[in-house]
């Protein structure tokens, strides 16, 4: 039984990794379906195990448990951040909150096979015009 799931998940990213060469040229719509099982077979294994690295550099652990621990992290930063501004910088609590929870949980098939880029922590977005925070302000005399 175990050496069976064993052989499953190696041909799984075997195959996920020797179709990376040609799938850029052609589109998910247009493969075929046993190619797009494949890569889902791929996904699935990347989003569970330490083979999340090959598509997200930053996942060591496991594409899953990975984005759960910088979601984690980021509630600690941001209440950390919080606590030391004394509520006087929301935008930057929010960025903190967006960086751990936004991006994808999972990588999808479309990730496996190279024709999109996993984003565990993205990059917030930039403060509107009139923000809360505008740099530098000396306190008063």
């Amino acid at each position: 039984m175990r050496s069976g799931i064993r052989t499953v998940m190696a041909a799984a990213v075997a195959a996920s990794l020797a179709g990376g060469v040609t799938a850029a040229n052609v589109p998910w719509e247009e493969r075929s379906a046993v190619e797009r099982v494949w890569y889902t077979a791929g996904a699935v294994v990347a989003n569970l195990t330490p083979v999340s690295a090959l598509y997200a550099p930053r996942c060591l652990p496991g594409y899953l448990l990975c984005k759960l621990s910088f979601a984690g992290a980021s509630v600690l930063a941001a209440a950390d951040q919080l606590v030391f501004s004394g509520g006087g910088d929301l935008a930057q609590t929010r960025a903190i909150l967006y960086r751990g929870f936004a991006g994808d949980w999972v990588l999808t098939p479309r990730h496996v096979a190279g024709e999109a880029r996993p984003e565990p922590l993205p990059e917030p977005p930039p403060p509107g015009a009139g923000g809360e925070h505008r740099g530098f302000e000396p306190p008063p005399i």
